[in-house]
Protein backbone atom coordinates (compact mmCIF):
# COMPACT_ATOMS: atom_id res chain seq x y z
CA UNK A 1 0.00 0.00 0.00
CA UNK A 2 1.25 3.47 -0.89
CA UNK A 3 2.21 5.75 1.69
CA UNK A 4 1.00 9.72 0.99
CA UNK A 5 2.43 11.89 3.71
CA UNK A 6 1.91 15.78 3.80
CA UNK A 7 4.58 17.61 5.98
CA UNK A 8 3.35 20.66 7.23
CA UNK A 9 6.42 23.33 6.52
CA UNK A 10 6.34 26.49 8.62
CA UNK A 11 4.20 29.18 8.22
CA UNK A 12 6.68 31.93 7.61
CA UNK A 13 7.27 29.96 4.57
CA UNK A 14 4.13 31.23 3.60
CA UNK A 15 3.43 34.11 0.82
CA UNK A 16 2.06 37.21 2.11
CA UNK A 17 1.07 38.70 -0.97
CA UNK A 18 -1.05 35.16 -0.97
CA UNK A 19 -3.93 35.84 1.33
CA UNK A 20 -6.06 32.58 0.11
CA UNK A 21 -3.12 30.42 1.73
CA UNK A 22 -3.90 28.56 4.94
CA UNK A 23 -0.83 26.18 5.69
CA UNK A 24 1.14 24.53 3.03
CA UNK A 25 4.18 21.85 3.15
CA UNK A 26 5.90 19.05 1.14
CA UNK A 27 4.34 16.05 -0.13
CA UNK A 28 6.23 12.28 0.42
CA UNK A 29 4.94 9.15 -1.42
CA UNK A 30 6.83 6.64 0.26
CA UNK A 31 8.99 8.49 2.12
CA UNK A 32 10.37 10.15 -1.04
CA UNK A 33 9.55 14.18 -1.99
CA UNK A 34 6.88 14.16 -5.13
CA UNK A 35 5.94 17.21 -4.70
CA UNK A 36 3.91 20.43 -2.60
CA UNK A 37 0.31 20.68 -1.11
CA UNK A 38 -1.64 23.62 -0.04
CA UNK A 39 -4.53 24.42 2.29
CA UNK A 40 -6.52 27.51 1.27
CA UNK A 41 -8.62 29.51 3.35
CA UNK A 42 -11.82 28.58 1.30
CA UNK A 43 -12.03 24.89 2.63
CA UNK A 44 -10.00 23.44 -1.11
CA UNK A 45 -6.64 21.67 -0.75
CA UNK A 46 -4.62 21.31 -3.55
CA UNK A 47 -0.80 19.83 -4.61
CA UNK A 48 1.56 19.37 -7.24
CA UNK A 49 1.96 15.64 -7.69
CA UNK A 50 5.35 15.54 -9.79
CA UNK A 51 4.27 18.36 -11.54
CA UNK A 52 0.47 17.17 -11.74
CA UNK A 53 -2.03 19.27 -10.25
CA UNK A 54 -4.68 18.02 -7.92
CA UNK A 55 -7.13 19.18 -6.12
CA UNK A 56 -9.84 18.05 -3.44
CA UNK A 57 -12.28 19.73 -0.75
CA UNK A 58 -10.49 18.44 2.40
CA UNK A 59 -6.97 16.52 3.45
CA UNK A 60 -8.53 12.88 3.54
CA UNK A 61 -10.17 13.46 -0.07
CA UNK A 62 -6.74 15.00 -1.57
CA UNK A 63 -4.75 12.18 -0.33
CA UNK A 64 -7.56 9.76 -1.55
CA UNK A 65 -7.12 11.94 -4.87
CA UNK A 66 -3.31 11.71 -4.81
CA UNK A 67 -3.57 7.36 -4.87
CA UNK A 68 -6.13 6.90 -7.15
CA UNK A 69 -3.90 8.79 -9.51
CA UNK A 70 -1.13 6.55 -8.57
CA UNK A 71 -2.84 3.08 -9.31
Amino acid sequence: MTKITLLHNDDETLDPGDPTLRTRGSLQIDGHAHGTWEEHRDGRWTARVDGEAVSAASKEALIAEIERRLH
